[in-house]
């Protein structure tokens, strides 16, 4: 396989291996590996409830879940508990794991590795506190919708910082003192530090270190609706999306209203005449983001069409059926995306060249811009038809974007498969 494969792939095999060879790399991939069945749990506890048990989802006004299941509201609270004990604590579990696997070959004993995870977990939660409960002297309220999905890459940066720092004081401690001594002043100094960290972010500024990303993320998006900011939007989304920073990232002012007032068009005038055509949500929205954030449902195809690598399919099994209703979560931490240089390219270019296509079309009036709203979960191959009340010019175009995106993916796929069987013989940690 590996001779087959020209000079670009070559180069990109090589320079993945490299990255994934590295010290802080390894633990992060290490980390990801580790927390996945907790993600894919929560995930899918999470699809179930959005679209069979609540009103807004697909399969529920579909399949009318209400009208032959039981004990609905049950089965709503137990899910909604399950998932947010899994998916609401991503980034405690990444900051502990990385933490532990930074630490894990310099020292053979468990209580070092495990500390380094524990202080790390503290670092993390110093660092997402109500600010006035601190300032006030109250009693301290942690902020926990800044622990889940989308605080993953402060997760890692947690669990980088602790977990470089602590293999540094163990080797640097003296042979001479008692291990019980050298650990409680170890540990003693980290939370002491780690602790004023947190505080001096608290009284300084007035978010999380969570918050402030992704308020720094939105900020370009309170523009007109024009080809080049649909594109920054696809770019800047996909990159915080291979960063970790999984879920809803920007927003556009208005985006509500626009998408209300297309719908009282459809609805009050004949014809199919919208105001706002090219908006994040008819372009965006139905179009590039199939099976979520970065045309991952192309990504997914491309794994089963790449036959060789036995493990990428069984991953790709794993998370079809979330992808399938666009929850890409699994796939992006089990595959994995996050931080694949050979899978940032085409993560970024399918969303991209699916945006461009579809803002043309719409522009030429090809295809209908999408008024009707979209129950949660529905199928993304599927999401420009329902959104245009049938037509098979958009579906058409959703058909020939997933092939294209499939298309691009498929030997970056097969690559990056190459890469991982390059490294999957690396010694394991004792």
């Amino acid at each position: 396989m590996a001779g087959r494969t020209g000079r670009v792939g070559r180069d990109l095999i090589g320079f993945e291996i490299k990255f994934r060879r590295n010290r802080q790399i390894s633990a992060i991939y290490r980390a990801l590996r580790l927390i996945f069945p907790v993600i894919l749990v929560g995930t899918l506890a999470d699809f179930i409830n959005q679209t069979w048990l609540q009103h807004s989802g697909y399969y529920y006004q579909t399949l009318h879940v209400a009208k032959w299941a039981f004990q609905l509201k049950l089965f709503r609270q137990y899910l909604g508990l399950l998932s947010a004990g899994t998916l609401g604590l991503a980034a405690i579990l990444m900051a502990f794991a990385v933490s532990f696997y930074l630490v894990a070959p310099t020292t053979p004993l468990i209580a070092d590795r495990l500390m380094a995870g524990v202080i790390a977990i503290i670092a993390l939660k110093s660092l997402n506190v109500n600010r006035q409960s601190v300032l006030n002297t109250h009693s301290v309220q942690w902020l926990s919708t800044n622990l889940g999905l989308s605080g993953i890459l402060v997760g890692v940066l947690v669990g980088l910082l602790v977990g470089n720092g602590y293999r540094w004081l163990i080797n640097h401690q003296d042979p001479e003192h008692k291990h019980l001594e050298q650990t409680v002043g170890v540990v003693s100094l980290w939370l002491i530090v780690l602790t004023g960290l947190g505080f001096i972010w608290v009284s300084t500024q007035t978010v999380s270190l969570n918050a402030a990303l992704l308020a720094l993320a939105r900020w370009p998006f309170q523009l007109p609706h024009t080809l080049g900011t649909l594109l920054g939007f696809g770019l800047l989304t996909g990159i915080c999306q291979w960063l970790g920073i999984l879920g809803p990232i920007a927003s556009v002012g208005g985006q509500s209203v626009e998408t209300a007032q297309n719908l009282a068009a459809v609805l009050n005038h004949s014809g199919w005449q919208v105001p706002h055509p090219i908006t994040l949500h008819t372009v965006v929205d139905v179009y590039a983001t199939s099976g979520g954030p970065g045309m991952v449902l192309a990504l997914l195809l491309a794994i089963f069409l790449v036959r060789h690598n036995s493990a990428q399919r069984r991953m790709g099994w794993y998370c079809l059926v979330p992808t399938l209703g666009n929850f890409n979560a699994p796939l992006m931490m089990g595959l994995p995306v996050i931080f694949s240089p050979i899978l940032f390219l085409p993560f970024i270019l399918a969303p991209v060249v699916s945006i461009t296509l579809s803002w043309a079309f719409l522009v030429l009036h090809w295809v209908p811009a999408v008024a009707y709203p979209l129950a949660n979960g529905t199928p993304g191959i599927l999401q420009a038809f329902l959104g245009t009340g049938g037509s098979w010019s958009a579906l058409a175009l959703t058909v020939a974007e997933l092939a294209i995106s499939t298309a691009i993916y498929y030997p970056f796929v097969k690559w990056a498969g190459i890469a991982e069987e390059a490294v999957s013989h690396e010694p394991k940690i004792s």
